[in-house]
């Protein structure tokens, strides 16, 4: 018996094995990226030299599939991804979002087709990719967004096409099915959410779609996610989009205006739905159903998703409103507040980024920082973790606390043995970073920051 046990466990290690993801990290371990702000002239080097510890496992950047609706982002972009990423002189490897701006039956043969040469490009260079596409895609702020019958059948042409154009190279990219988390579902009242009077068939065929519960409407108790899902076979992991905005969302600037805090257990509420505060945090277990073997079930028993995906959270931060948004020039900063950036943030990674959370939740394996600073809403807010390009808008002060941010998460990495860093394949400087203690230092940085802000302009 006791030999028969044995070789049932050498089994199911071995079955396990076998089933693996493309990509996923050896057991116990996760991989950390950065999605890096490009557009500010910002890079992979760039952010690793201020971390000054060990190489991010992974970068992250943004396509236009369109190639048109943002040029800048143009399809022709991974070209210059490639080389900051060799630049790096690691063996990081890559994670793209792929944006179809201009409608997913406006998507071409030919489009799909250049993006499979582009990933063999990316696989042959020795750069494994996470392909991220159409993401936040149960959203109402992209063009895209809102339409799971469309969602659902370009995704499983483009993921079908994709595939087979790879080859030999097809374990070398990871396709990530990536929602925004459930809280404030279905999002009403933004550019893009979906017309509940429409009188179009197709609209009210994804008012139907989307109509979870059967009671008639779309609203929070409908769910999130499993209307957008393609099906276990079309899916290599299962990506989420979290932040911390703040506490409270203020009605008189329409928007989020506070720094706060977050509570120590806001992310894995967001994470997998808190039905007592379901308005606030979402009632879906988005974890639940995709990533454990719980798995989950339509209304009506179909099986939707037999779980076990490894998860990517796809974008995360914390952010600190530091100016009011100001149309006309530089934003109004805001007056200094008792909370830091580093308070903020620092509680924010610390929430998921330790071994008992990562132990509840073992298929998390990978996660990537935001890291911009952008306006929205009636504030300017920084995302960043591990530091901001430069940026004109910023002033000294913020630049001085982005320092004193990115010495916090060096010296917190330090002691976090979970994380696969990237390998060193060639002779990158590093610069080393200061301790969250050495206030000198970092003061140093930010001057030195600012002085490059500058001669940058």
């Amino acid at each position: 018996m006791h030999l028969q046990t044995i070789a049932s466990a050498i089994v199911a290690v071995a079955a396990s094995m076998a089933a693996a993801a493309p990509l996923e990290p050896p057991q116990g371990q996760i991989y950390l990226g950065a999605w890096y702000d490009r557009n500010l002239t910002d890079t992979p080097s760039a952010v690793n030299a201020r971390i000054g510890y060990k190489p991010l496992s992974f970068f992250q950047t943004d396509i236009d599939f369109s190639g048109t609706e943002k040029p800048w982002t143009a399809p022709s972009l991974t070209d210059q991804f490639l080389q900051q990423l060799q630049d790096t002189k690691t063996d990081a490897f890559a994670m793209l979002t792929l944006y179809p701006f201009q409608g997913y039956d406006k998507i071409t043969d030919a489009q799909i087709a250049d993006m499979g040469v582009r990933l063999n490009k990316l696989a042959n260079a020795g750069r494994p990719v996470f392909l991220r596409f159409a993401s936040e895609m149960n959203g109402s702020w992209f063009s895209y967004g809102q339409d799971p019958i469309g969602f659902l059948a370009a995704w499983r042409r483009c993921i079908t096409a994709w595939r087979k154009a790879l080859g030999a190279n097809v374990n070398k990219v990871a396709f990530v099915w990536s929602p925004n988390s459930g809280n404030g579902y279905p999002f009403p009242a933004n550019t893009f959410s979906i017309n509940t009077t429409s009188t179009d068939p197709k609209v009210i065929a994804n008012l139907k779609a989307l109509d979870t519960n059967g009671d008639g409407k779309l609203d929070g108790t409908d769910d999130p996610y499993i209307p957008y899902y393609p099906g276990d076979d079309y899916v290599d992991w299962v990506g989420i989009s979290i932040y911390h905005y703040g506490t409270e969302y203020d009605g008189r600037y329409s928007g989020w205006v506070d720094n706060s805090i977050p509570e120590p257990d806001k992310f894995e509420k967001y994470l997998n739905g808190y039905p007592p505060q379901g308005r606030y945090f979402g009632y879906a277990p988005l974890y639940t159903y995709f990533s454990s073997s719980t798995g989950v079930k339509d209304a009506s028993g179909a099986v939707v998703s037999a779980g076990n995906k490894p998860m990517i959270i796809s974008e995360t931060a914390a952010t600190y409103h530091f100016a009011w948004l100001n149309k006309t020039g530089k934003p109004t900063e805001k007056p200094a507040e008792p909370v830091t950036p580093l308070q903020i943030k620092e509680a924010w990674w610390n929430s998921f980024m330790n071994k008992a959370f990562l132990s509840k939740y073992p298929q998390i394996k990978a996660i990537s920082t935001f890291e911009f600073i952008k306006e929205e809403e009636a504030t300017w807010r920084d995302f960043t973790t591990f530091g901001a390009a430069p940026n004109p808008l910023v002033g000294s002060n913020l630049t001085v606390q982005n320092g004193l941010v990115v010495a916090g998460i060096s010296a917190d990495l330090r002691n976090m043995p979970f994380i696969a860093f990237a390998n060193v394949t060639g002779t990158a400087a590093v610069s080393p970073s200061p301790t969250k203690s050495d206030a000198s230092a970092v003061a140093l940085v930010g001057a030195i920051a600012v002085a490059s802000l500058f001669l940058s302009l």
